[in-house]
C-alpha cells in the first residue's frame, strides 16, 4: 500500500484492522448510509426518504408497526409510509428508520448476541435521550443531530464487539480491574482507541463530520450558549455515560456534578427521562426488547427511583446500598425502620410484547366476538402487556335500591371471589370511584390518600397507587378498568398511559358492537 493510500480513509481503515487481525472491512448497507445522509433540505425530501425505506421490505414493515403501535396513539391505521412521514414528520421517521435498520443489521453481524443487543441498546436509549433533552432544554442543537451523534457515539466499541468479541470482552475486563477504556483498548488492540477505530469507520462510511466529532469522550465545556457544536459533543457524552453508568452501576453522581448544571438536569429528572425512553424503545422492536430485559433496565429504574428518595442516586437493590453504606460509615446508611423488601417482578410477559396483545384485540374486534372472552383478554393485555399488581373491570349495576359498580372480572393479587365483592355505591360523588365515573374523568390516586376510598375499600388500597380509567357510552359511564400498583413501583409515564386508554377504547368499541347486534 502506497503512502497516498494510506493517508485515504479506507487505506486507513484497512491498516488499522490488519493491525487487529481482521481480514475484512465492515460494510454498512447503501440503505443505512442513505438514510444517515438524508435531510430535509429540499421539496422532495420526503418522497426521497420514503423510497429508500420502501427498498427493504423487512424495514418497511417494521417501521409501520412501530408508527402504528400505542406509542403513536395516531387513532386510525396508517398503512402507508409516505403518510407515516405526513403525520408524524420527515425526521422523526427518518430516525426510527435509522435506527430499526443499524440495529437489524447489527445485531445479524454480531456473534455475541447478549452483549451487541445489550450494547445498541444502551445506545438506543441514550439517543432517546439526548433527543429529547435538546428539545426540552431549548439546546443549541438540532435534536436530529443529537440522536445520531449520540447513537453513533460508541461506534468504535460496537464494531470491536461486532468483529472481534473476545477482544471486546478483555478490554471489558481491564477496564472493570480499574484501567482506562483507551488504556485497555491500547493493550488489547495494538495502541489503537475504540474512538479512533469508530471514527476511521465513521469516514468509511461517509458519514457527517459532527458523527466523528461527537465520538469525543473528553469534551471541552462549550464556550458559550451559542457554541453548538460544544453542545452537541458534551451531549452526547453525557447521554451514553449516564446511561452506561446506570445498566452497570457506576459512579453517576460525578457525572452529574459535570453536566448537571451545564444541561439544567437533576437526578431525578434524568432518571424520569431514563424511564420514558425505555417505554418508548419497548415498542420498537424484539432486538431492543430482548436487550432491555438482558440488561434489566426496570428493576434498575425501580432501584433507582428509591435510593433517590433517600438522597443516594444507585441502582442498586436499595438493601445493598444501605449495606454499602454501613461498611463504609455513611451517616445515610439505611436505619431498622426503612427496611426495604424487595418487589416481586411485575407480570409482565416475556414472550408478547403489549403491541402483540394489541393486534390480538384488534383482529379479535374485525370477527364475531364473546364479549366475556374479549374482557378477560383485554384484561390480561393490561396485566401482562404492561404490568400491574391488579387489573379489575367492573360494571354498573342498577337495582331499585341502589346503583353499584360492580366488579367482573379481575387478575392478579386478587381471588375470584374478592372480585364479586368489589362494589361502590356510586349515588354519592364523595369518593374517587364515582367522581370518575360521573365526569368521565381518568383518575390516579396516590397510595394512602385520605377519603380518597370508603372504608369497605381500605384492605384493597392500602399502599397501592390506584388508576381508574371510567369506560363512557355516549359521555355516560357504564364501567370501570381499576388498576393498581404496590407504591414501591415506578408511576405510569405518559406513553403507558396512552396505551392503557388504547385499551379502554377498544372495550368501549367492544362493547358498541355487540350492543349494535343486540
Amino acid at each position: 500500500m502506497t503512502e497516498e493510500q494510506k493517508n485515504t480513509p479506507s487505506g486507513r481503515l484497512t491498516e488499522i484492522f490488519a493491525m487487529i487481525n481482521m481480514s475484512e472491512l465492515p460494510a454498512m448497507s447503501h440503505n443505512v448510509q442513505e438514510l444517515i445522509s438524508l435531510t430535509c433540505s429540499s421539496r422532495s425530501a420526503a418522497a426521497e426518504l420514503s423510497r429508500v425505506i420502501l427498498k427493504d421490505y423487512s424495514l418497511t414493515n417494521k417501521v409501520l408497526q412501530v408508527v402504528n403501535s400505542a406509542y403513536y396513539s395516531l387513532g386510525r391505521p396508517c398503512n402507508s409510509i409516505s403518510r407515516a412521514v405526513t403525520i408524524l414528520g420527515f425526521d422523526a421517521v427518518r430516525d426510527l428508520a435509522t435506527a430499526i435498520a443499524l440495529f437489524e443489521e447489527f445485531i445479524k453481524s454480531g456473534v455475541d448476541k447478549d452483549s451487541i443487543s445489550k450494547l445498541l441498546t444502551r445506545s438506543f436509549l441514550s439517543g432517546l435521550q439526548a433527543r429529547d433533552l435538546a428539545v426540552e432544554k431549548n439546546l443549541n442543537i438540532i435534536p436530529e443531530e443529537a440522536f445520531i451523534c449520540t447513537l453513533l457515539h460508541n461506534l468504535g466499541k460496537i464494531i470491536i464487539c461486532l468483529y472481534l468479541p473476545d477482544d471486546y470482552k478483555n478490554i471489558a475486563t481491564k477496564v472493570k480491574n480499574g484501567m482506562s477504556e483507551d488504556g485497555a483498548a491500547r493493550a488489547v488492540l495494538g495502541d489503537i482507541t475504540l474512538r479512533e477505530i469508530g471514527e476511521e469507520v465513521a469516514k468509511f462510511w461517509n458519514l457527517s463530520d459532527k458523527v466523528t466529532m461527537g465520538m469525543d469522550n473528553d469534551p471541552q465545556a462549550p464556550r458559550d450558549k451559542y457554541d453548538a457544536d460544544g453542545y452537541l459533543t458534551n451531549l452526547a457524552n453525557f447521554s451514553n455515560n449516564f446511561v452506561d453508568r446506570f445498566c452497570e452501576g457506576g459512579d453517576m453522581e460525578a457525572l452529574l456534578d459535570r453536566y448537571g448544571e451545564m444541561f439544567s438536569v437533576d437526578a431525578e429528572e434524568v432518571v424520569a427521562k431514563l424511564n420514558e425512553c425505555v417505554a418508548i424503545s419497548e415498542d420498537i422492536s424484539d432486538s431492543i426488547r430482548y436487550g432491555l430485559n438482558k440488561l434489566k433496565i426496570r428493576g434498575r429504574l425501580r432501584n433507582a427511583e428509591k435510593n433517590i428518595k433517600k438522597g443516594i442516586l444507585s441502582t442498586r437493590k436499595p438493601a445493598e446500598v444501605g449495606r454499602v453504606a454501613s461498611e463504609n460509615g455513611s451517616v445515610d446508611d439505611l436505619r431498622p425502620g426503612d427496611a426495604v423488601h424487595e418487589l416481586n417482578e411485575l407480570p409482565i410477559s416475556k414472550d408478547k410484547s403489549v403491541n402483540d396483545f394489541i393486534r390480538e384485540l384488534t383482529e379479535t374486534l374485525m370477527g364475531p366476538f364473546n364479549l366475556n372472552e374479549f374482557y378477560v383478554n383485554l384484561l390480561e393485555g393490561l396485566y401482562r402487556g404492561i404490568g400491574f399488581d391488579r387489573v379489575i373491570l367492573a360494571i354498573i349495576n342498577v337495582q331499585p335500591s341502589k346503583v353499584s359498580l360492580m366488579g367482573r372480572f379481575g387478575l392478579g393479587d386478587i381471588e375470584p371471589e374478592a372480585v364479586k365483592k368489589f362494589e361502590h355505591v356510586i349515588t354519592s360523588t364523595q369518593f374517587a370511584i364515582p367522581q370518575s365515573l360521573k365526569l368521565g374523568k381518568d383518575m390516579m390516586i396516590p397510595a394512602n390518600k385520605p377519603q380518597a376510598f370508603p372504608d369497605n375499600f381500605q384492605y384493597m388500597v392500602k399502599d397501592r397507587n390506584v388508576y381508574l380509567f371510567p369506560i363512557c357510552l355516549d359521555k355516560k359511564g357504564i364501567g370501570l378498568i381499576y388498576l393498581d400498583r404496590r407504591r414501591e413501583r415506578p408511576l405510569l409515564d405518559k406513553s403507558r398511559i396512552k396505551t392503557v386508554r388504547l385499551f379502554r377504547d377498544f372495550a368501549v368499541m367492544a362493547i358498541r358492537k355487540v350492543s349494535s347486534k343486540g
